[in-house]
This record gives structure tokens, C-alpha cells and sequence, in this order.
């Protein structure tokens, strides 16, 4: 697995956006100040992502706070994987809390899975779902 984006689940989208466009500097890989959803370059490698909080909550049911964190949440780690499917198995086998099975998220480009670490910070483990056609 490898580090591809640190996300930041936001309340306040549009200030967060232009906050890390235009005062840190980084350029926008996609999205814009209305999308709820962007990924910009940090020059490293590994993409910030920031994502409406409510956006990513509703997607993954998660509505409740996580034990010990400050409301829903508010960071997610994501690793890309070769093989989303036997990577969540290994984690669910090793006793990783899983928050949400493999599925298709096309609208996302992505097949993924979501887990907790032991402080309850989200995970996603994800793998680039094929063009269609």
C-alpha cells in the first residue's frame, strides 16, 4: 500500500478551498470552490483532498462521532492498494474495524473500503476502478 492523498473532511468547503489554492499555492488537480470535493497537487507525490464532511458521512453511514474524536470525522487517511479486495481481507483478518465492505464507487473513479485505526481515524483503502468501455 502506499500513501496517495491526505483528505480533510471540511465544514467550511469554499474557505477551506481557496485557503490551500490560493494562500498555500497548490495547484488544483480537480474540482473548484463549489464542487464539495477537490484534490490538489502538494508537490510531494501524495494529493490533498478536501471533501465536504457531510458528503463523505452520508456516503459512508457514518453519522454517529467516532469514540474520542471531535465530531464526525474529520481526517481520513487513503492508501492505494493493487488489489483492494485481498488488501481489506488482510486488514479485516488482522482484526481492522471495518466501516464499510468493497464496493464500486464510480462516481469517485474508485473501488474501495473504509476501516478505523485503533483511535478511531478513518482509513480508506482504495484501487482505481478501470475506464469503462
Amino acid at each position: 500500500m502506499r500513501c496517495s492523498y491526505v483528505r480533510l473532511m471540511v465544514e467550511d468547503y469554499k474557505a477551506c478551498f481557496l485557503f490551500y489554492r490560493d494562500v498555500c499555492g497548490f495547484p488544483v488537480l480537480y474540482g473548484d470552490e463549489d464542487s464539495r470535493y477537490a484534490e490538489l497537487d502538494m508537490g510531494s507525490g501524495t494529493h490533498l483532498a478536501l471533501n465536504k464532511r457531510e458528503v463523505m458521512a452520508q456516503a459512508l453511514g457514518t453519522t454517529r462521532e467516532p469514540a474520542g474524536l471531535p465530531g464526525q470525522d474529520r481526517f481520513a487517511l487513503i492508501l492505494e492498494t493493487d488489489d483492494v479486495d485481498a488488501t481489506a481481507a488482510r486488514l479485516r483478518a488482522a482484526g481492522a474495524q471495518l466501516v464499510k465492505e468493497v464496493q464500486d464507487w464510480p462516481g469517485w473513479g474508485i473501488r474501495a473500503a473504509h476501516f478505523r485505526d485503533p483511535d478511531g481515524y478513518l482509513i480508506e483503502v482504495n484501487t482505481p476502478l478501470a475506464p469503462a468501455g
